[in-house]
């Protein structure tokens, strides 16, 4: 009877440690990663730069400009500057003399040519948001839509300004550039500032269309 007893107190003994082991396993808690690693979309963004300058109408050459005692070669700037809110959008400024005259050389001689006075001095100006659409690594395009001030101010042969006038109105950009080479690219754009081309014809060139080759050695 004694052993009958004992056999039955230690079968009992031996189903409670097992469902105790079961129930500690079953309430263990899980280890957690203090820093869950991030979801894969958010993983892959990267860091936009703040801001951007530039002159778009810098020759290669410009930066060494080609010096005599009669002159030097010169190009008319064409600035921009902008805030970039997201990779492919930004908020964008620029500036251009109301006349541009490309790469080209201006003599000592004339004080015009020098200090740029044209008979008509101006510029052109606007602040526009700009959308890229980056198509694929050799082929990219970009718009822009905003409004635009321009200036003009007419001299007589003296330099003495004698008239002002200036215009405020939609600008409308847009363009495009195709990588031919790791040195060479081509590009054509579209400008519109306000109403200053059809108000004051020949007296500007910036708005309308234009292309440009580039080439790096």
């Amino acid at each position: 009877m004694k052993t009958s007893s004992f056999a039955l107190a230690a079968g009992l003994l031996a189903a409670g440690g097992a469902q105790a082991q079961l129930l500690d396993g079953a309430t263990a808690p899980r280890t957690l990663s203090s820093t869950p690693a991030p979801s894969q979309p958010f993983g892959k963004v990267q860091p936009v730069p703040r801001t951007y300058m530039g002159n778009a109408a810098e020759p290669v050459a410009m930066r060494n400009p080609d010096k005599s005692e009669f002159g030097v070669y010169v190009a008319d700037p064409k600035l921009f500057g902008g805030i970039n809110l997201s990779p492919n959008v930004a908020l964008e400024t620029g500036y251009a003399n109301l006349y541009t005259r490309g790469y080209h050389f201006a003599d000592y001689a004339r004080p015009d040519e020098v200090n740029g006075a044209l008979g008509t001095k101006g510029f052109n100006s606007y602040l526009a948001a700009r959308v890229n659409v980056p198509v694929n690594d050799s082929f990219s395009a970009y718009g822009k839509v905003g409004v635009a001030y321009s200036e003009r101010v007419a001299h007589d042969k003296t330099l003495r300004a004698t008239a002002s006038d200036s215009d405020v109105g939609a600008y409308a950009g847009m363009g495009a550039r195709y990588k031919l080479t790791e040195k060479a690219s081509v590009s054509a754009q579209y400008e519109q500032f306000g109403n200053s081309a059809k108000k004051w014809g020949s007296e500007t060139n910036n708005s309308g269309l234009s292309a440009k080759f580039k080439m790096g050695f």
